[in-house]
């Protein structure tokens, strides 16, 4: 079936509340959360939470926010959250999908990346100690820096919450589901690749390296000995199945991760990405999990 991806961009354009939406200020910061750019464009920016150490540099610990690709979520209460446990906090924010095709958003998590390492010590964060932890669509990104390249951005650990780590899976599950979030997690994975990995789609939408770009959106694609130690966290009922993660896991393994590099932990329920954080003890888990490997 002929199909156009432009009129399905244009719809998600109009949902201008999502694009908007003004971030919510920490209520117990310890220090008022700073802005600061890493790139040229608008979104290339990111907030840090910080606390002045009085010892050695604390660890950074970079925050990833889910969102479709396609909108920009909120992490502040969460960021000082962390903050309050001994990280030095950078929320960082990439070019949403239509603004920007893959791979720009894994390019922006390197370039925040290198300039949290290049400016740790006006945040007396240690440029050696740097762990990340995303969200959903985050989620991705996470795997993908501690995959693609074999670890390229020398992360010590990253948390995934509900990650898309296959947006491929996704689009086959959109497309065999009826659910509204699983469609809309396939359809905005369509815009970010632009183009449908269909090899019956002749339309305009199918450009020439489209089978290459859904390949190189696929963490388990790069996964190899010598990745990041991942910690990946999905519900029972997430609309983001835990297969993304098991998947990824396995194949890990098979390609020399050593076992125990990767946990995956499934809980009861139907939270995802950040709401996982409040579910019992996770949170504390999560924590422990990051300064081990920090």
């Amino acid at each position: 079936m002929r199909r156009v991806l432009l009129p399905l961009l244009g719809a998600f354009l109009a949902v201008t509340g999502l694009l908007s939406a003004a971030p919510a200020q920490p209520a117990h910061a310890a220090e008022t959360p700073t802005t600061h750019s890493y790139g040229g464009h608008a979104r290339q920016t990111l907030d840090a939470y910080w606390t002045p150490s009085t010892g050695a540099p604390k660890p950074a610990l970079i925050l990833i926010h889910g969102g479709y690709w396609y909108a920009q979520t909120d992490w502040s209460t969460r960021a000082q959250d962390f903050a309050d446990q001994g990280f030095q906090v950078f929320a960082i924010k990439y070019r949403l999908n239509f603004e920007a095709a893959w791979p720009a958003q894994r390019d922006d998590v390197a370039a925040a990346t290198a300039w949290v390492r290049q400016h740790a010590a006006e945040f007396d964060a240690d440029p050696e100690r740097v762990v990340m932890l995303g969200s959903s669509a985050g989620g991705q990104l996470a795997t993908d820096a501690a995959t693609n390249g074999t670890n390229a951005l020398d992360l010590k650990g990253i948390v995934a919450l509900s990650p898309v780590a296959s947006p491929y899976r996704a689009w086959v599950d959109g497309n065999a589901s009826t659910e509204f979030k699983r469609r809309k997690v396939r359809d905005n994975a369509s815009i970010l690749a632009r183009c449908y990995p269909d090899s019956t789609d002749t339309s305009e939408a199918m450009h020439a390296s489209c089978w290459g770009t859904w390949r190189s959106m696929v963490s388990k694609n790069w996964a190899n000995a010598g990745d990041a130690p991942m910690y990946l966290l999905h519900s029972e009922d997430d609309f983001v199945p835990a297969t993304h993660s098991t998947d990824l896991e396995a194949t890990a393994e098979k390609n020399g991760v050593p076992a125990g590099d990767i946990t995956t932990r499934i809980v009861t329920g139907s939270a995802h990405g950040g709401a996982l954080l409040s579910q019992g003890t996770e949170f504390d888990r999560i924590v422990s999990w990051l300064k081990a490997k920090a």
